[in-house]
C-alpha cells in the first residue's frame, strides 16, 4: 500500500466509467490501458505537490470501495455520499453533477413526468450495478440492477419495458460522448428522453480514504490541495478540457 508520505499512491475508480470525470483512453476507438479524466488530472495535480506517483486502476465498483476500506488501496475516485458508508472518511468535494433522469419514447410514448422526487417511487427503477440509491430516499435493494454493467445495458432495458426509468448526472451522460460512438447514436436518435429530477439533491464527488491515522494524513493532504487548486479556478478548467473535445 501507498500512504501519504510514500512515493505511490494505488487508485481505484469504478470500472464502469465515469467521463468525463474517469475513463480509459480510447486509441483509434479502442480502450486502452491509460486511465485519464479530469478526476485524474486533479489528483495527479494535487500528487506533484506531495511527491506522488499516482496509480489508478478501474475495478468493480463495491470491490474498489472494499479495498480501500481495507487498506489495501489509498483513494476511490469519484466517491458520493452514499457510497460512503462507515467504512471510508471523505474529502472535500471536488465537483458537482445534476440528476437528471431519463425514459424511452418507444416503451413510453405517452412521456413520463416526475412532479417530485418521490414520484419515482411509483415506477419501476434500474441502475447500474455497485451505485446506491438511498441519496434520493430510494433503498438500493429497491433497484432493479441485476447484472447491468454499461448504459447500453440500460438503455436497451429502457427501450424494451423491461423497466421505466434510470437516473445520471447530466455530466456523466454528455461524457459519454468521450468513450463510445454507438452509445452516442443511441442518445441522440430522439427515443431516449431526459428531464432534470426534481427535488433531488445535487451529486458532490469526493476522494474516498480508509478511516484511521494514515488515512486522515492522506486526507489533509487531499484537502489542503483542493483548496489551493479551488482558488485559481482550475477544477473547472480540467473538467472543460474534457467537456470541449
Amino acid at each position: 500500500m501507498g500512504s501519504a508520505c510514500a512515493g505511490t499512491v494505488q487508485v481505484c475508480a469504478d470500472q464502469a466509467e465515469m467521463p468525463p470525470f474517469v475513463f480509459a483512453e480510447r486509441v483509434n476507438g479502442q480502450r486502452s490501458g491509460k486511465v485519464v479524466g479530469a478526476s485524474v488530472d486533479l489528483l495527479k495535480l494535487i500528487g506533484a505537490r506531495q511527491g506522488w506517483n499516482v496509480g489508478v486502476q478501474l475495478l468493480p465498483w463495491a470491490r474498489c470501495l472494499a479495498l480501500v476500506a481495507d487498506h489495501r488501496v489509498d483513494i476511490a475516485l469519484n466517491v458520493g455520499q452514499a457510497d460512503a458508508g462507515g467504512e471510508l472518511v471523505l474529502s472535500d468535494a471536488y465537483f458537482t453533477m445534476h440528476n437528471v433522469y431519463f425514459y424511452s419514447r418507444r416503451a413510453r410514448p405517452q412521456g413520463l413526468s416526475l412532479r417530485k422526487l418521490s414520484d419515482v417511487g411509483r415506477y419501476h427503477l434500474c441502475g447500474l450495478g455497485g451505485y446506491h440509491f438511498e441519496v434520493y430516499g430510494i433503498p438500493t435493494s429497491k433497484v432493479d440492477r441485476g447484472a447491468t454493467i454499461g448504459y447500453e445495458q440500460l438503455i436497451g432495458k429502457l427501450h424494451l419495458g423491461r423497466c421505466d426509468l434510470f437516473i445520471d448526472s447530466r455530466e456523466t451522460m454528455a461524457g459519454q460522448y468521450l468513450i463510445n460512438p454507438k452509445l452516442r447514436s443511441l442518445l441522440v436518435d430522439g427515443t431516449l428522453v431526459s428531464q432534470p429530477l426534481p427535488d433531488s439533491p445535487l451529486r458532490s464527488l469526493y476522494f474516498g480514504v480508509a478511516a484511521g491515522a494514515e488515512g486522515a494524513k492522506l486526507l489533509a493532504a487531499l484537502n489542503e490541495g483542493l483548496a489551493r487548486l479551488a482558488k485559481t479556478r482550475e477544477l473547472e478548467k480540467l473538467l472543460d478540457h474534457y467537456m470541449e473535445q
